[in-house]
């Protein structure tokens, strides 16, 4: 048997589609690989931040057993509320449960204010903004849009 009938053979053709499927699986196995580590990363990170992210000024807890009734634990992929401080490219921002998060922005956030689109430097302490964003290892939030909006009548 020569190369070129090898080849084309039935045999060789199944050693094929074997190694492909066998790549495939491994790319497969390696993404969730790649996912979980990111994802355990984020949480082993989340606790060495927890006192900085979830303790008020006065000592108290929150989000978790014993904390104030109806505080509930801070979503981390965004925030709402009144600009509290601006130190580009870090902004605080203060929720309606008074719970601050700290913000980051780059050349990337897109920042509008109804169909607008506006930079970093229109905004001010006491705006009220809508973020969306990804969160950090340093349990602050990467902004990836920032929208001004008018302040809702019930924090007036």
């Amino acid at each position: 048997m020569n190369i070129k009938n090898f080849i084309q053979s039935r045999v060789f053709r199944g050693i094929l589609i074997g190694l492909a499927i066998a790549v495939a699986i491994l790319v497969i196995f390696q993404a969730g690989v790649f996912i979980g580590y990111r994802k355990a990363t984020f949480g082993h990170h989340f606790g060495d931040n927890f006192e900085r992210n979830f303790k008020d000024p006065k000592g108290m807890s929150f989000g978790f057993r014993g904390g104030p009734a109806g505080m509930g634990m801070p979503g981390g992929h965004g925030a709402a509320g009144k600009i509290v401080s601006i130190a580009l490219p870090l902004i605080v921002v203060a929720g309606p449960d008074n719970l601050e998060k700290t913000l980051v922005i780059d050349e990337d956030t897109e920042i509008r204010e109804f169909q607008n689109t506006i930079t970093k430097d229109k905004l001010q302490v006491g705006d009220f903004i809508i973020v969306l964003g990804t969160p950090n290892e340093a349990g602050e939030i990467e902004a990836k849009l920032i929208r001004l909006a008018p302040v809702p009548q019930d924090n007036l």
